[in-house]
């Protein structure tokens, strides 16, 4: 298997999120250069056995305004939000630079603690065939270039409101010295406190 960035294998099927029900957004906000300052890169790297973040290092998860109370203990991988059972909650994942310089693959989200707050995660993926781009013919990137673009996501719906313990596992690549590819440099997990009041 190549080292080189690639987008994991969701399920086939696509989650039907209903209309009725909220979609919590999370956005895991990966910072490489804290962690990398304090992980060296594992040449050795298996996505079955990933690095542990012991104090979540470079994390920050956020979600939407509306939904967000605060994070657990002034740690920002600790999130606490509103939501409703049967309300969907969607992870995603992306470093401070968009996954331009370094990047990240979210590759599971699952319970620790047995709780059951939420139902079994998914991997689900979304192809909006009119994303916009910047145009990069154009100084200021406008108008975009409108384009096929797929999104990848870790969904569930929520089963009850409490505290569960999640597991988020993901892969880190940065660029090889050449500055043009995005190579492996670890796979990590995390352990963050979700409260869903």
């Amino acid at each position: 298997m190549s080292s080189t960035a690639q987008a994991p294998s969701p399920k086939v099927r696509k989650l039907e999120k209903s209309t009725a029900g909220t979609i919590v957004n999370i956005m895991v906000i990966v910072d490489s250069d804290a962690i990398t300052a304090v992980y060296p890169k594992n040449p050795n790297a298996r996505k079955d056995n990933p690095t542990g973040l012991n104090h979540h290092e470079g994390i920050t998860m956020l979600c939407n305004i509306e939904n967000y109370v605060g994070n657990i203990n002034n740690d920002p991988a600790n999130l606490e939000f509103k939501a409703n059972v049967g309300d969907w909650v969607s992870f995603h994942a992306m470093t401070v630079s968009g996954n331009s310089q370094s990047a990240v693959i979210l590759y599971d989200v699952s319970s620790l603690n047995g709780i059951n707050v939420f139902n079994v995660f998914h991997a689900t993926m979304e192809t909006r065939t009119g994303a916009v781009l910047p145009n990069p013919a154009s100084q200021d990137g406008l108008p975009p270039t409108v384009q096929p673009v797929t999104f990848f996501s870790y969904d569930s719906k929520v089963a009850s409101q409490g505290k569960e313990q999640l597991g988020l596992k993901f892969a880190l690549y940065t660029l090889d010295d050449t500055g043009e590819n995005q190579v492996l440099y670890d796979y990590f997990w995390f352990d963050p406190q979700i409260d869903v009041k």
